[in-house]
């Protein structure tokens, strides 16, 4: 745990709050510079029943930050060791946070390590996101893509 603020998986009545902190986040820093397609692609995702019901059953595990009671950032893992989300509160960019979720996701993955391709963690990086990623130790995969309207790079962090 950071002195400053608490990192854990979120309960079942967090999602929801989670998600919406994602799509505030998402709106503020990231959906400028998409077309009306990759933002309505990243509303249908996030509001997505079945990725609600992957969360219930333990397949979309989620990881937020709290100051006190209050959500800070979150992020959360998919198909195992890929980074799917995250995202930080504006006024708690560049203190700790986002770096905080990813080293929990890190840890987690390795306590649970089983030799069968999860000593990697990857990630699809949004523009913004690319030089947080590379100062954490993320190495690209490849050149920059563009899927259902969202523009992301491929990366990996071996563990």
């Amino acid at each position: 745990m950071n002195d400053r603020f608490q990192v854990r998986f979120i309960d079942r009545d967090e999602f929801r709050p989670a998600m919406e902190l994602c799509w505030r986040v998402f709106c503020e820093f990231d959906s400028s510079l998409y077309p009306i397609k990759g933002v309505q692609s990243f509303s249908r995702f996030i509001n997505d029943d079945h990725l609600y019901t992957a969360f219930l059953n333990g397949g979309f595990p989620v990881i937020a930050a709290y100051d006190g009671n209050e959500m800070i950032g979150v992020a959360a893992l998919r198909n195992g060791p890929h980074l799917s989300l995250l995202f930080v509160e504006g006024g708690y960019q560049h203190r700790g946070v986002g770096t905080s979720l990813v080293q929990f996701c890190q840890d987690w993955l390795v306590s649970r390590h089983t030799g069968l391709g999860d000593e990697r963690l990857t990630v699809n990086a949004s523009p913004t996101g690319e030089g947080f990623y590379h100062w954490m130790g993320f190495k690209d995969l490849g050149p920059s893509v563009t899927k259902d309207g969202i523009r992301y790079k491929p990366m990996v962090f071996y563990l």
